[in-house]
């Protein structure tokens, strides 16, 4: 299990996001202050993937579009199109909170024994898996969460053998990108070209472009590759990052490594997005009055 954790303040918000990644599932324990996810600007995977997401708000509050609020805990399992891939018609939701905790799993289709999708509303999770919920916000690591795999199959969530198929030992060409990876992570350093990569790694060029399409591939990042997978991700970190109470398009750019906001633009626009004003004007956070 490889992983890297990110804290980030900007904009009068906070993010902080624990990522776990195995070959079955990829989970994020997310912890955003002041900020809206909004899955209707939610930039899609331009490759198909087949997953789900088991969408668990521990606080704050999870939106349906036309249905109303619901305050943490709260959990769905979600398809890829109405996370991952969006797309037209459908249903979307905002999750947002002074104080916001977010665990998500993503899993493949074949793994998820409940009823796929948004249509189907919040699912009913016995008080031991909340309590596995918790325990992995306290303390993020990789015993919690085998904690939580072993605790959702045993609720009949999840597919009894997710937990039997994680590494316990990574082989040495993914242990060795990941090292420096990890730092990036940890400041979203999405603008990070291919030769400062291969430079701190001490990789050519050809060796490393070898070792992280196998990494992307074999842990279903975004995307074809990993150009692809950072493009998404800065692009994600953009929209969010927008949403902040104190945020200016111009800061956010900036602040995930765009040259400019023209350039942020001509990426949103790339997208299927709107512009970035429309977006910050969407999903600006302000606190309860």
């Amino acid at each position: 299990m490889l992983a890297a954790t990110s804290h980030l303040a900007f904009g009068g918000a906070t993010l902080r996001s624990t990522v776990f990644l195995e070959r079955r599932l990829r989970l994020h324990l997310v912890r955003r202050d002041r900020l809206v996810f909004d899955s209707a600007f939610a930039p899609p995977a331009r490759v198909p993937s087949g997953s789900v997401h088991l969408f668990a708000q521990l606080s704050g509050t999870f939106a349906p579009n036309g249905a109303p609020p619901l305050t943490g805990p709260c959990a769905f399992v979600l398809a890829e199109t109405e996370f991952d891939r969006v797309t037209r018609g459908a249903l979307t939701f905002r999750s947002f909170g002074q104080r916001c905790t977010i665990v998500e799993l993503r899993l493949p289709a074949a793994d998820i024994r409940l009823p796929i999708g948004l249509m189907h509303g919040a699912i009913a999770l016995a008080p031991g898996v909340w309590d596995a919920y918790r325990a992995l916000e306290a303390a993020p690591g990789e015993p919690a969460v085998h904690h939580l795999l072993a605790a959702l199959a045993g609720a009949g969530v999840v597919s009894a053998d997710l937990i039997a198929s994680v590494v316990a030992d990574e082989p040495e060409r993914f242990t060795r990108v990941w090292a420096v990876v990890q730092p990036l992570y940890q400041h979203l350093a999405t603008s990070t070209s291919l030769k400062q990569i291969s430079t701190l790694a001490g990789l050519s060029l050809r060796q490393l472009g070898r070792d992280l399409t196998d990494l992307t591939r074999t842990f279903g990042l975004f995307g074809a590759g990993f150009r692809d997978a950072m493009r998404i991700l800065r692009l994600r970190a953009a929209v969010l990052l927008l949403s902040a109470p104190d945020a200016a398009p111009n800061d956010v750019a900036r602040a995930v490594g765009y040259s400019s906001l023209d350039a942020m633009g001509r990426a949103f626009r790339d997208a299927g997005l709107p512009p970035p004003s429309l977006v910050h004007a969407a999903v600006r956070y302000s606190d309860p009055a």
